[in-house]
């Protein structure tokens, strides 16, 4: 028993152990990180950290290990410059995706039918790698008990699955 106590003392010690100085440093880096982040959300547009497609959820990542670093001592500097750089090449990407479609499909997933005219389409379903589950919880969300009645229900890029009526 002493040895696990002895082992969570040490997770919950920082290295050096706990001073103000060190608290102080915590507290404002998160405050200016979180300061900056806005500000970098404000100018490059909401996308910047938003999960629409698996390039920016990988993105989202990267600027969250970024903040982190930088909150829990790294450089600040370097972890903030590391970040505008992130964003300015997300921004990039999204611009260049939004402008030809040979970008979009390198980086956006392509919506994938599931349903088509009330039929499941079972290859599709196995190749987005969908669960029968998932799928029917986003008809219900749209008011459907069955894939009957619905004209379409899409994959999108970003994850979400759109029902569409018949």
């Amino acid at each position: 028993m002493e040895l696990l106590w002895t082992v969570l003392g040490d997770l919950l010690t920082p290295k050096g152990g706990w001073s103000a100085q060190l608290l102080l440093q915590i507290i404002l880096s998160t405050l200016v990180l979180l300061g900056y982040v806005i500000v970098l959300a404000r100018l490059f547009g909401s996308r910047t950290f938003a999960t629409f497609t698996s390039y920016d959820f990988l993105v989202n990542i990267a600027a969250g290990s970024l903040v982190a670093s930088a909150i829990l001592g790294d450089s600040l500097v370097e972890s903030a410059l590391s970040l505008l750089v992130l964003v300015l090449a997300q921004w990039g990407i999204s611009a260049a995706s939004a402008r030809w479609t040979r970008w979009q499909r390198v980086f956006d997933n392509a919506p994938v039918v599931l349903v088509e005219h009330g039929v499941v389409q079972q290859s599709a379903m196995r190749g987005s790698r969908v669960a029968r589950a998932s799928l029917d919880q986003a008809l219900r969300d749209a008011g459907f008990t069955s894939p009957d009645g619905v004209k379409f229900a899409v994959l999108e890029s970003g994850g979400t699955i759109s029902v569409v009526p018949a």
